[in-house]
């Protein structure tokens, strides 16, 4: 049994790496801990050194905070101190607020379709000192005006029309049209919209000039009816190079299939980086 002596010294030991660790480190420990303490969906907030972050669902924002902050999974070198960035499919905030960490002179926009986290994205920016940050409650989409929305309360809302399998609320949102975006240089166009991916870029196929560098997280979600073939050919074709990282397998939304292999899994997310030559 260890002495109390060594008992101690491990604890102290403990401490000191939690007061020696970096703040982003911290946050990253404090999601992981209200992951583990409160059920899925269950709204909260923490206040860790410099940041305050307010969340919808600890156990999606827990993953993005390691992804972003830890992993540099959006980490991009701009060509100047302001670059400007659109930041599509915002859920809470954490990647806008990344990108101001990185840039603290960026020109952002941020879009979120769900109502409740575009208000909470909102916040978390302004009490995190990125206030200029234009965050606009709507769904990109290929036309303006209204359309249905499953708002499923953490990061996997949909447009109904996209992604009708999604469980949430139904709800009619704003839709803007990426394109209309488009008319100014883009130093990084970031997608996270749930499976529009193909029919967004494809309706930007004539402006994707404008935009520099992207990432993309590009989902399959029906095996019958695949993307990934029209997004690669539509990057090569813009003239972007792209590189493909972080697949993940998404089980829980996997229709059933039959197939000679045990366990098969052709639902995913995975990140595609382009950019230009």
């Amino acid at each position: 049994m260890p002495t109390l002596g060594a008992q101690l010294r491990r604890v102290l030991a403990g401490v000191r790496r939690e007061v020696l660790a970096s703040p982003e480190r911290r946050v990253l420990r404090r999601l992981e801990q209200e992951f583990h303490r409160k059920p899925r969906y269950t709204r909260g907030a923490i206040a860790v050194g410099p940041y305050d972050i307010e969340y919808a669902d600890a156990g999606s924002v827990w993953p993005q905070w390691d992804d972003m902050f830890m992993r540099g999974a959006l980490e991009f070198t701009a060509g100047d101190a302001a670059p400007r960035i659109l930041d599509c499919g915002a859920n809470v905030g954490i990647a806008s607020l990344y990108f101001k960490r990185r840039y603290p002179l960026a020109r952002i926009t941020a879009f979120e379709a769900d109502p409740n986290l575009a208000a909470m994205c909102r916040r978390n920016l302004q009490a995190n000192g990125a206030s200029d940050v234009d965050v606009q409650a709507s769904a990109v989409w290929i036309e303006n005006g209204r359309i249905e929305f499953i708002a499923e309360g953490s990061d996997s809302g949909a447009i109904a029309a996209v992604e009708p399998s999604v469980t949430g609320q139904r709800i009619a949102v704003p839709a803007v049209r990426l394109r209309d975006f488009l008319r100014e240089p883009i130093d990084l166009l970031k997608l996270d919209i749930e499976g529009a991916e193909l029919a967004v870029l494809q309706d930007c196929r004539n402006a994707l000039d404008q935009v520099r560098n992207m990432t993309i997280d590009l989902h399959e979600f029906d095996p019958a009816h695949r993307q990934t073939g029209d997004v690669f050919g539509l990057l090569t074709g813009a003239g972007f190079t792209f590189d493909v990282k972080s697949l993940v397998s998404l089980p829980w939304r996997t229709p059933d299939v039959r197939s000679p292999f045990p366990k098969p899994a052709p639902v995913w997310a995975v990140q595609v980086r382009a950019w230009r030559k």
